[in-house]
């Protein structure tokens, strides 16, 4: 019994003891993969709250600063600014790790100081030294008489952008306003060297119109094969590069590409060139159409694998005037029967800008439209070539006449294809009035 109760109060006196206290928890003990993850969550979210992460503690800024860095701008519009930064990156190398995306701006050429050239030869500097881009974006004055001209840059920045597409990690590309005044073989030597991993190009008035027939290169050894191309096609001298872009001396192999977006196009005839190379790896379609011919249309008929189809219409085309539908229903009777588009999406003006003032110009009755093109259109999607076709977007842009009546007259009009459409309203003189919520 004496043994019993000895053990007894050896138990209770080790449960008297209290435990031993807990070191504080400090927030330099957590790890880094966690701080990584939260810290790339508010990069994506919350930019301010990111940088005031990088105030708390050093081993915290360490972490937390490259992610504010992801994306950069390299401008000569603010010298002094422009400068300090150019020369804290050149200083940074870890912060130059981080950088995923770069944007470069140029105003316009008709008054560069020293100061400015030097900025330029500091972008170099930095273009040279980004071991790990993603993405580059160059932009430019479009409308302008000092444009910037690739060939008056100089060679340190010229071969800092080929360098930086050289990169591995490199995959988009665009130029917006930037002029590539070169001949062919020229034009191949910019992107001769370039990642293969490079597949999202976008090239906006970059044409200058001197492509010629007399320097076409022979057939390029590598071929950069696209997987995404954006083009202008508003002028002659877009339609001259859409052409060179489509032979197999260019430097770009578009026979792979899945996703096509062509911009301010007035020549179906081009784009029809492009949707025929391409054939059936075309995915996706998206063309903006600022002004064709009657009676013209885009071919589709060796796009047997398209699934997405968007055309967007300018202010020429509006239902009161001049519509765009017949075009439509034109472009879509191209397309082979055995098609696998599944979604199609439309914005098309009803009334033009010019009739804003109510007061002179009233909202005409919804009553007062032609709905004998919607039914067309309606005939046209009840082919049996579209069974796949599931959503149908339309958006109606207007200045202020009874858009949801419309919609209704058209839907009615169109027959059970009417019942799938979505429908959105956009009021492009005061686009505040009305909100652009699907009905």
């Amino acid at each position: 019994m004496f043994r019993l109760h000895q053990t007894w109060l050896d138990l209770l006196q080790l449960l008297a003891v209290s435990p031993p206290p807990r070191p504080p928890l400090s927030i330099s003990a957590l790890p880094a993969e966690l701080l990584l993850t939260v810290f790339a969550s508010l990069a994506d979210d919350d930019a301010a709250a990111l940088r005031a992460c990088t105030l708390v503690c050093s081993e915290w800024r360490a972490l937390a600063q490259p992610r504010l860095f992801h994306e950069i701008v390299l401008s000569t519009a603010d010298m002094g600014k422009s400068i300090a930064f150019q020369q804290f990156m050149l200083s940074s190398p870890t912060i130059r790790a981080a950088v995923r995306a770069v944007t470069v701006h140029f105003p316009d050429l008709d008054s560069w100081a020293l100061d400015r050239r030097r900025a330029a030869n500091l972008m170099a500097d930095v273009l040279e030294l980004l071991p790990r881009p993603e993405s580059l974006r160059l932009y430019g004055a479009r409308f302008s008489d000092y444009r910037i001209k690739w060939s008056r840059l100089s060679n340190h920045l010229k071969n800092s952008i080929r360098t930086l597409l050289h990169r591995p990690s490199m995959t988009t590309l665009l130029i917006d306003g930037w002029v590539l005044d070169v001949n062919h073989p020229e034009f191949n030597t910019i992107f001769a060297d370039a990642s293969t991993s490079l597949t999202s190009i976008s090239l906006l008035d970059i044409s200058d119109g001197i492509w010629g027939v007399h320097d076409v290169p022979a057939v390029p050894s590598r071929r950069l094969a696209l997987d995404k191309l954006t083009v202008t096609n508003t002028f002659s001298k877009d339609v001259k590069f859409i052409e060179w872009l489509s032979r197999p001396e260019s430097i770009f192999d578009l026979e792979q590409l899945t996703s096509l977006h062509v911009v301010e196009s007035r020549d179906d005839a081009s784009v029809s060139l492009l949707t025929s190379l391409i054939g059936p790896s075309l995915e996706h379609l998206e063309v903006n159409i600022s002004y064709t011919p009657q009676d013209s249309s885009i071919g589709l008929s060796t796009c047997t694998g398209l699934r997405s189809l968007s055309l967007s219409f300018g202010v020429f085309y509006t239902e009161l005037y001049y519509s765009s539908l017949p075009w439509i229903c034109a472009t879509l009777d191209t397309l082979s029967p055995h098609n696998a588009l599944s979604s199609l999406s439309l914005s098309l003006y009803i009334t033009h800008p010019r009739n804003t003032n109510a007061r002179v110009f009233p909202p005409p009755p919804v009553g007062r439209f032609n709905y004998e093109r919607w039914a067309r259109l309606g005939a046209v999607l009840r082919n049996p070539k579209f069974a796949a076709l599931g959503a149908v977007r339309v958006q109606l842009v207007h200045h202020g006449i009874d858009a949801r009546g419309y919609s209704q007259m058209a839907a009615g009009r169109m027959g059970e294809v009417g019942e799938r459409v979505r429908w959105r309203f956009l009021r492009d003189d005061s686009p505040d009035v009305e909100d652009a919520t699907p009905t």
